[in-house]
C-alpha cells in the first residue's frame, strides 16, 4: 500500500487561487504609496512647525535685548529670516507691553509652507509665537 505524498489531496484545491498574490499586490500598492505620501507630508508639516517655533523663539530673544521698539522689530525680523534660512519668507509681528524694564515682548512668526510636492498644489500657513521678558541689561548703543 502506497502512502499519498503530503499535500497531494490539496493540490487541486489551490489551483483556482494561482496568481492571487500578484493581483493583491497590484491593488494594494497604490494605497500603500498614498499612505507613505501622507506620512511624508505630515512629517514635513511637523518639522516645519518646529522650525517656525524656533524662529519665533530666536526672534523674541533678539528683540528682547534691543533698546527701542523699532530696533527690536528689525532685529526680530533678521533673526527669524536667519533661523529659517530661506525655507520661506517669514512675516514677523511684535507685540509687547511698555518698552521698559519688567516688560515683555511677544513675537509671532508666520510662514507659508508649499505642499506642492504632494501633488495638491496647496500651501499651509504655519504660525509660531514666543513670549520673552525684556532684558534687564539691554544692548547699549
Amino acid at each position: 500500500m502506497s502512502r499519498p505524498s503530503p499535500g497531494a489531496g490539496h493540490r487541486g484545491a489551490y489551483r483556482h487561487e494561482r496568481g492571487s498574490l500578484s493581483a493583491e499586490t497590484v491593488l494594494l500598492a497604490p494605497v500603500f504609496l498614498l499612505f507613505l505620501l501622507f506620512l511624508v507630508g505630515a512629517g514635513r508639516i511637523v518639522e516645519a512647525q518646529g522650525e517656525v517655533n524656533g524662529a519665533a523663539r530666536d526672534a523674541a530673544r533678539a528683540a528682547s535685548v534691543e533698546r527701542t521698539r523699532a530696533d527690536a522689530e528689525a532685529s526680530a525680523a533678521d533673526a527669524a529670516e536667519d533661523s529659517l534660512s530661506g525655507e520661506c519668507e517669514p512675516q514677523v509681528s511684535l507685540d509687547g507691553t511698555e518698552w521698559e524694564e519688567g516688560g515683555q515682548v511677544r513675537v509671532e512668526v508666520t510662514c507659508s509652507l508649499d505642499l506642492g510636492f504632494l501633488g495638491f498644489g496647496a500651501a499651509k500657513e504655519i504660525r509660531g509665537d514666543s513670549v520673552v521678558p525684556l532684558e534687564r541689561f539691554r544692548r547699549v548703543e
